[in-house]
């Protein structure tokens, strides 16, 4: 993508600057519900407060969702 810088005249004479962010490629990560389905197959659970609880036999790997 890039970014595109413009400005106009508004309705009042004063200038507005804008900068617009152009996407040319977009990929969407993979939804809450799927992420979720995936942690608890990997054995974690949310604990409801935010945080995840882990397992203490991870073996160094966490969970990067």
């Amino acid at each position: 993508g890039r970014i595109q810088t413009g400005s106009y005249t508004n309705r009042d004479g004063q200038k507005v600057y804008t900068t617009d962010v152009v996407i040319e490629e977009q990929e969407f990560a993979e939804s809450k519900r799927a992420a979720g389905e995936q942690a608890e197959n990997a054995g974690y659970s949310d604990a409801g407060d935010g945080f995840m609880n882990i397992p203490d036999d991870v073996d160094g790997e966490l969970p990067f969702m």
